[in-house]
């Protein structure tokens, strides 16, 4: 997927520096923002218990982009 090479297109970088960046500032905010709720906690059984009751209130959609797959016409 060309999707740091967009991002380097966007903002006048290289590909390689949009990677770059990219992983720089994903370290930095995974440390500052909360985790998960599961994350939180899963080392405590009852508290898991709670959320996993809580989450079954909620529905979960998921949105994919279908894309053309090319595929041979023999069927082997």
């Amino acid at each position: 997927m060309p999707t740091f090479e967009v991002l380097g297109l966007q903002f006048g970088i290289s590909k390689t520096e949009a990677n770059d960046t990219f992983h720089y500032w994903l370290v930095i905010l995974q440390k500052i923002l909360p985790a998960s709720l599961l994350k939180q906690v899963e080392k405590n059984e009852s508290d898991y218990v709670i959320a996993m009751e809580l989450l079954k209130e909620f529905k979960l959609i998921v949105d994919s982009m279908e894309q053309p797959r090319e595929r041979s016409s023999d069927n082997q």
